[in-house]
């Protein structure tokens, strides 16, 4: 069983996957020079901070991330009039949205050197840009609650606001695991992430290593010294129960591994094959 940084909260993710691993970084660059959908707002984070616009554009807008430095994934949260981002961001709130505010989730833990990202159809109002990630380098503290948190503001655009892309594949995530309405096929791929649990579920994509099982994913643990078998590609932020995320992601043909952390003590994980065309 893997031991990743705890996430609690949802969203939309870009990240270009390579049939030879060397060649990673330079095929993630590639996937970042795509063209994704409507706006693109770069988000850049580190221990513990994020860069960030202070405003944006109303209608459709994809937020893409690049981490600098540690694990982390950027939440977007709506905060409703009357209500401010210091009560979000309050230690009663610690490690999860509070039920007032709206969690429209968010991209998460890029591989090295490539980026992650979430497309979502944002209303004018106030909004907040925040890390619920818990982990070893902050001592099990929400990154929150060390400054890891940015307000922004999204203004009343004249155009119209643009709809989501369409989904080539619907992933539903039940207690405890994961439904896809049809085979990925290898290529640029839609996904819509739907949480239709009862609890709090994630989205996390791995890529197994040449000769790696998935079963030797799941029980792979930081502390055994052995080389790990597969690589993160992306995360789409812990979503809420009745919460969706779009995402987009570049498969290549191979093996993958999808997990959910909070409930993978509960058997959350699904093994997944992407088959090359014929």
């Amino acid at each position: 069983m893997h031991v990743r940084p705890l996430l609690v909260a949802s969203l939309v993710t870009t990240v270009a996957l390579t049939a030879a691993w060397t060649d990673a970084r330079t095929d993630a660059a590639r996937a970042q020079a795509a063209p994704l959908p409507g706006r693109v707002v770069d988000l850049v984070a580190g221990d513990f901070y994020f860069r960030s616009p202070d405003t944006i554009p109303a209608g459709l807008t994809t937020f893409r991330l690049r981490v600098e430095k540690g694990g982390h994934a950027a939440w977007i949260l709506r905060i409703p009039p009357g209500r401010s981002i210091r009560e979000l961001v309050a230690p009663a709130h610690a490690g999860r949205p509070p039920a007032w505010a709206r969690n429209l989730g968010g991209p998460g833990f890029p591989p090295a050197g490539g980026t992650v990202n979430a497309t979502m159809v944002l209303e004018p109002g106030e909004y907040a840009v925040l890390c619920y990630v818990a982990g070893a380098s902050s001592k099990g503290t929400p990154h929150h609650q060390l400054g890891m948190f940015r307000r922004l503001v999204v203004a009343p655009a004249p155009r119209t606001p643009g709809a989501l892309p369409k989904a080539d594949v619907v992933v539903t995530m039940v207690d405890h695991g994961y439904r896809l309405s049809s085979p990925i096929r290898p290529g640029r791929r839609v996904l819509r992430i739907v949480n239709a649990g009862r609890a709090l579920h994630e989205f996390k994509l791995y890529r197994l290593k040449p000769g790696r099982t998935a079963q030797e994913s799941f029980a792979w643990k930081p502390e055994s010294g052995t080389p790990q078998p597969d690589v993160e590609i992306a995360t789409i932020a812990t979503l809420s129960p009745g919460g969706e995320a779009t995402t987009t992601i570049d498969f290549a043909a191979g093996e993958y591994t999808i997990l959910c952390v909070p409930q993978e003590k509960h058997g959350m994980r699904h093994a997944l094959r992407v088959a090359a065309d014929t």
